[in-house]
């Protein structure tokens, strides 16, 4: 590409053989220092601002006013001197280009040996007098590195392309030999992006070259790929890295700034305390352009360290993944690529470190060589006879990893986050993610899914749409997801999407701070990851009442509330009420199954009452499926016949209260049901009776025996009583059916004892003895065998002790 400008013949052999055995030594002193690293992510393009000034000895920009005047008079008609448009450290490519626009060979200006302007070899001596401090020598473009001795100055090392580990560097000055020509070529590297493989490119600064002075190289295993007919061999490095202001571990400060970072990567890591570091670090000053062109995030398969605990990581991605003491020095580069330390708040605050890879990021676990694509920070596993079916997919685009991370799950997830979308390469289907479960998208539905048009889609492996390591079967319970078809919302409790109206998003404890995965109706359909109803065992929480429910059979079934502290073990998801009291109506709320409800009757509680009126009452259920209405009815027996059939009356049926005041018949035995509507349209069984008698008065005996009064009064039941003082008196009602008797009477201090005889056999005996006088006491015995005949109370009291009888009441339950 270029000839050198003046070289002096006798020190050509000398050179040569200094050279070559300096490229050999040095090279090998550099494998053993290990003082590169296997990612090298250098800055790129500085074409905004320099950062050394033009050249002493230039007389113009680009030494237009010399380079024009002499060039005009070698008789060049062409452009005058400018710049190419690349640019490195401040230091410009410049033309016009001898070999390609044909203008003339102008000596530059500076004492010393002489180079030609604009050859390739100009712009490589100029940029190391600027940068190294370096001596012009006398080179073509294929000599400048085998003829660089350390006599020049700069101290410079010789790097041989090839060597494992050691790729050109920015501020490199590579030399080309070429097949067609003895001049070669040189050029100066401004920029790489090569992984932990060797694997990658570098960018040029390419003089008497490419129109604007850039030119892009391959490198594949170490090896820098050759352009046209112009093959590189080697390079010059500087130790000092003042060719690369951004090298790996560099401690950079933007100029204007106060803020300081550390080079990981290619990237700025933040540095929030010195001390992390065993105090202040020398600084290199860049500047804001070229801060502009560093890396987000570390480059693949850089190492760095939490300089706090000493955790070491290899990035994948732009996220740290954990490396195990015992497999570190397995994975490639270790011992050779260096371990950058960082701040421990860099990892806290996530400053340039992803929370998980980014999507489509290959790795591979150096423990069984298994491989993943990541899917919403899940490794997603690619067999390897399914691999090259991938996109994207080669050897050279994984980074190679620890298995610790997939146990320790610190930057990897067991499943992807809500809302990533993977699709099967075997079948073309694509998903969205909720709750780690794929919710298949429809062609249709697609392009209205929010996201699906911009957001990376990774595409990979059959095996875990089959198998589920990474994916789950049915998503986690808790999961929020929305149909783009219709707008409804749903909760998943047990793999089933539990229906969540607008107007409650804002109760549910988590949904403000979830991510809502809106997605193709699809799945509301079909079910293929979303179940119809939810698992048996599936524990659900109403937000507004706090019941617990367990799910049976799709049905949600209230928890014993002594049950609650056993169910509290297994995660409850938390749901709206209106999900329960819809549950069993179609569309979106046909996620719950509904069941007859269940009602009990807590009222009447007393088998025999002194009153004209009975509450019935019943505590509204719990149910999987809101109650609608109630309906009572109640059988009623004459205390000398049996029940006459159920009662139905009209005002009894369809209440929507819990509390009836039902009117009694004296000496009339009742006995109360009810039953529930749900809004599913079911009717429940009726609940178990509950019986209650109204007290006869004391005037219903069929026969008194001496010595009993009777007498009237506002304190007595009904009004009046019938009372004696005499043993052995006897009150008598015959033609009974009974299985329980009660009495309604006067107790006081002197008060006596009644027996209670049927049929003649002595049953219990009542005692109305109390502290004070009492009026109206309901007195009931313990209930016996049913019977039929005639009931006798007879005084077993002394003489003298007061009875005083209100009323009787006769049971039959």
């Amino acid at each position: 590409m270029a000839r050198r400008a003046r070289w002096d013949p006798e020190r050509r052999s000398a050179a040569r053989a200094r050279a070559a055995l300096t490229l050999l030594v040095v090279t090998s002193l550099v494998v053993a220092l290990a003082v590169l690293d296997l990612v090298t992510i250098g800055p790129t393009r500085d074409t905004a601002s320099a950062t050394v000034g033009i050249p002493s000895w230039w007389s113009g920009d680009c030494d237009a006013t010399h380079w024009n005047a002499t060039a005009t008079a070698a008789g060049w008609k062409g452009e005058g001197a400018h710049r190419l448009g690349a640019s490195y450290l401040g230091v410009p490519v410049c033309g016009p280009r001898p070999a390609i626009d044909g203008s003339p060979n102008v000596m530059w200006a500076r004492p010393g040996w002489g180079e030609a302007e604009w050859q390739c070899v100009e712009l490589a001596q100029r940029f190391m007098a600027q940068i190294y401090g370096v001596s012009a020598y006398g080179a073509n473009g294929n000599a400048v590195v085998a003829n660089y001795t350390t006599a020049q100055g700069g101290n410079l090392i010789k790097i041989s392309n090839g060597t494992v580990g050691q790729p050109p560097r920015p501020g490199d000055v590579i030399s080309f030999n070429a097949s067609t020509n003895p001049y070669g070529h040189v050029a100066v590297v401004a920029s790489t992006s090569i992984d932990g493989n060797g694997n990658g490119n570098i960018t040029m600064l390419s003089q008497n070259d490419t129109i604007d002075g850039w030119r892009t190289l391959a490198v594949n295993a170490w090896v820098v790929q050759p352009f046209g007919s112009q093959t590189p061999y080697g390079w010059l490095h500087d130790l000092a890295g003042r060719g690369d202001p951004l090298a790996e571990g560099a401690f950079i400060q933007v100029s204007g700034s106060t803020a300081v970072y550390r080079v990981a990567g290619g990237a700025p890591m933040r540095i929030y305390t010195w001390s992390a570091y065993g105090g202040v670090q020398p600084l290199r000053v860049i500047t804001t352009q070229q801060f502009a062109t560093m890396r987000a995030y570390p480059s693949n398969g850089t190492y760095i360290s939490d300089n706090l605990d000493k955790s070491v990581y290899r990035m994948a991605g732009g996220a740290p993944l954990l490396v195990s003491a015992d497999e570190a020095t397995k994975l490639p580069g270790w011992g050779v690529a260096p371990v950058i330390g960082l701040d421990h708040y860099d990892f806290l605050r996530l400053d340039h470190l992803r929370a998980y890879p980014a999507d489509g990021t290959f790795i591979c676990s150096i423990s069984d060589s298994h491989c993943y694509v990541v899917a919403g920070g899940a490794p997603l596993y690619v067999p390897a006879s399914e691999a090259a079916t991938v996109p994207g997919w080669k050897p050279s685009a994984a980074t190679t990893v620890s298995s610790a991370e997939f146990t320790a799950l610190a930057h990897l997830r067991q499943t992807p986050l809500d809302g990533t979308f993977i699709c099967d390469v075997s079948t073309t289907l694509c998903y969205e993610t909720a709750g780690g479960a794929p919710l298949r998208i429809s062609p249709l539905d697609a392009p209205t899914v929010p996201g699906w048009s911009t957001a990376k889609r990774v595409t990979t492996s059959a095996w875990e749409f089959i198998n589920y390591a990474h994916l789950s079967r049915r998503p986690a319970d808790g999961a929020f997801i929305c149909d783009v078809t219709d707008s409804n919302c749903y909760v998943t409790a047990g793999g089933a999407p539990i229906h969540v109206p607008a107007s409650a998003t804002t109760t549910l404890p988590t949904w403000a701070t979830s991510h809502v995965v809106t997605t193709s109706g699809w799945e509301f359909d079909h079910t293929d990851h979303l179940a119809a109803l939810p698992a048996d065992g599936t524990m659900l929480t109403s937000v507004s009442s706090g019941a617990t429910y367990e799910v049976l059979g799709g049905v949600a079934r209230p928890v014993a509330v002594a049950a609650v502290a056993v169910a509290a073990v297994t995660p409850s998801t938390a749901i709206d009420q209106s999900a329960l009291d819809n549950a069993g109506l179609s569309g979106p709320w046909s996620h719950l199954a509904s069941a007859p409800p269940v009602v009990a009757l807590v009222a009447p509680s007393s088998p025999i009452v002194a009153t004209r009126a009975a509450s019935v009452s019943w505590v509204a259920p719990i149910a999987s499926s809101a109650v609608t209405t109630y309906d009572v009815r109640f059988e009623q027996s004459h205390y000398w016949s049996g029940y006459a059939p159920w009662i139905y009356p009209l005002s009894l049926q369809g209440l929507t209260s819990t509390r009836i005041s039902a009117p009694l018949a004296p000496g009339d035995d009742y006995c109360f049901q009810v039953r529930a509507h749900n809004r599913a349209g079911q009717i429940g069984l009726w609940s178990r009776a509950r019986c209650v008698t109204s007290a006869l008065d004391d005037r219903a005996a069929t026969s008194l025996s001496s010595g009993w009064t009777k007498a009237g009064s506002p304190l007595y039941y009904g009004g009046t009583i019938t009372r004696t003082t005499l043993k052995g008196a006897t009150w008598t009602l015959g033609g009974v059916q009974l299985a329980r008797v009660g009495i309604v009477a006067t107790t006081c201090s002197t008060c006596g004892a009644l027996g209670v005889y049927v049929n003649g056999a002595l049953t219990a005996t009542i005692d109305l003895q109390s502290p004070t006088t009492l009026y109206q006491q309901t007195l009931t015995v313990p209930a016996f065998t049913y019977r039929t005949g005639t009931l006798v109370l007879r005084v077993v009291s002394d003489t003298g002790k007061l009875v005083q009888l209100d009323g009787v009441a006769l049971s039959r339950t």
